[in-house]
């Protein structure tokens, strides 16, 4: 059925965001088959969320979680910009994190802590996949008359942003380069895990600011705003997914205090 319904601030974030896709696909000399990719899967996407905009009944339903989708779609096409590692930046990458496990001693704690300490911070990593739609779920049981849009723009904005710098800062995450400062190869099974879906999910590069820390952090936040005990559970959650990835190097520690910081700034944008 035809409503005419008009655009949710979540939807003109997401369609901002291909547009800035289709631009710089353009702009930058990436191989021709990528920027065809980039240009049809965005136009083709934008088609889908006005269209979904403009229908109602059951689809309304459909359209309050595409936001999940949407995010994973923009994850995906932010990859298909990495041409080649900056030497120079995951350089200052792992000056950062020497510093931090080096300097702060957290390389020998964490060599030293309980195998069940390793497992947990590797399940708290592998709970990323699960924290945005787990996060809206709960705000509907919450209040179920949430504002939707509100909720979604705050993350996807956290989001993307931190999946539109990577045309322009382009490194290998540190597990890529051996880069095993925490001294955790201790055949984890919930690390086996990890590397099992990201050999399959991921696009196999860095993002900076970290994606991850800025959507898990968001989610915490957009939670909060209708729950504040349950918004304090999914910052614990998200602390744990930040945790996780920099002492299972599967991202630097400054990817993620940038995702963090994101995330705040996305909320201060919309509150």
């Amino acid at each position: 059925m035809y409503e005419g319904l008009p655009l949710r601030t979540s939807e003109i974030i997401v369609l901002a965001y291909l547009a800035y896709l289709v631009v710089v696909a353009w702009a930058l000399r990436i191989p021709a088959r990528r920027r065809a990719i980039v240009t049809g899967v965005a136009l083709l996407d934008a088609a889908a969320i006005v269209w979904l905009s403009r229908q109602s009944g059951a689809w309304t339903v459909v359209r309050d979680w595409q936001p999940v989708l949407q995010i994973l779609v923009g994850y995906e096409l932010s990859g298909l910009f990495f041409e080649k590692p900056m030497m120079g930046a995951e350089a200052w990458l792992s000056r950062v994190d020497r510093w931090l496990f080096e300097r702060l001693g957290l390389g020998a704690a964490i060599a030293r802590a309980p195998r069940i300490v390793l497992e947990l911070l590797e399940a708290a990593y592998v709970s990323v996949y699960v924290v945005l739609p787990l996060g809206f779920a709960v705000a509907l049981a919450i209040g179920p008359h949430v504002d939707v849009d509100r909720y979604w723009s705050v993350v996807t904005l956290a989001a993307l942003c931190s999946y539109a710098v990577l045309p322009w800062v382009q490194t290998r995450p540190p597990r890529a380069l051996n880069d095993q400062m925490a001294g955790i190869d201790r055949g984890l099974a919930v690390r086996r895990l990890n590397e099992f879906i990201l050999s399959r999910a991921s696009v196999q590069v860095n993002t900076f600011p970290s994606g991850h820390a800025a959507g898990a952090f968001a989610t915490a936040l957009a939670v909060a705003a209708i729950s504040p005990a349950a918004g304090w559970a999914f910052a614990a959650l998200a602390l744990g997914i930040v945790i996780g990835s920099v002492v299972g190097r599967y991202h630097y520690a400054a990817d993620s205090i940038a995702g963090l910081l994101v995330a705040f700034g996305a909320w201060l944008i919309l509150i």
